[in-house]
């Protein structure tokens, strides 16, 4: 149901990837009370064909996640939550290069010495930005409309047939949704 986009400037190993991801499913599970096969994380990666970011007029590489969400009254604190999660999630799981975050001074890699601070633009392999946007308005995914936001244990009463059904024709994601709300009951 929601969407986090992490643009970064940084190489990311596919297991920095995995953990993220992972990461970030079970953050915005047990913050929101969603279903983990309903949340997407995307990686756009450093390429040369990538977007230049500027910050203040001037060029940077940048690391960045936009979260796009249901909206939702009353938010403010799960999403300051949210964001300050998701910082600390980037500097345990991303910041490291080859499994080792380093001392501040230390070499980490070509071009990565990381630096004192969050979020320094002269640190190669910081986060430096994020944004959580309640812009999901409307939507499918899967094949489901999806719920307003806060309805999501009726939406998914309403639909539990169809994921049953569909757990039982072999298909993965419904077969972990319908463990995930056995597991709930």
């Amino acid at each position: 149901m929601p969407l986090y986009e992490i643009h970064h400037s940084c190489p990311l190993t596919t297991s920095q990837q995995h953990a993220l991801a992972t990461a970030i499913t079970t953050l915005h599970c047990t913050t929101f009370s969603a279903p983990s096969a309903f949340v997407n994380t995307a990686f756009h990666g450093p390429s040369p064909a990538s977007p230049r970011i500027y910050v203040g007029g001037t060029p940077q590489r940048t690391n960045y996640i936009l979260g796009h969400l249901r909206p939702r009254p009353d938010n403010a604190a799960k999403q300051a939550h949210v964001v300050s999660a998701l910082t600390r999630l980037w500097n345990e799981l991303a910041r490291p290069v080859d499994g080792v975050l380093g001392r501040v001074g230390e070499e980490l890699g070509a071009g990565c010495t990381p630096k004192r601070g969050e979020g320094r633009l002269d640190d190669e392999r910081a986060l430096h930005n994020v944004f959580l946007m309640e812009d999901i308005v409307a939507g499918a995914e899967q094949g489901f409309a999806l719920p307003v936001a806060g309805k999501d244990g009726e939406w998914a009463e309403s639909n539990m047939r169809e994921f049953e059904r569909r757990a039982g024709d072999g298909d993965e994601s419904m077969r972990g949704l319908v463990r995930e709300y056995e597991a709930k009951l």
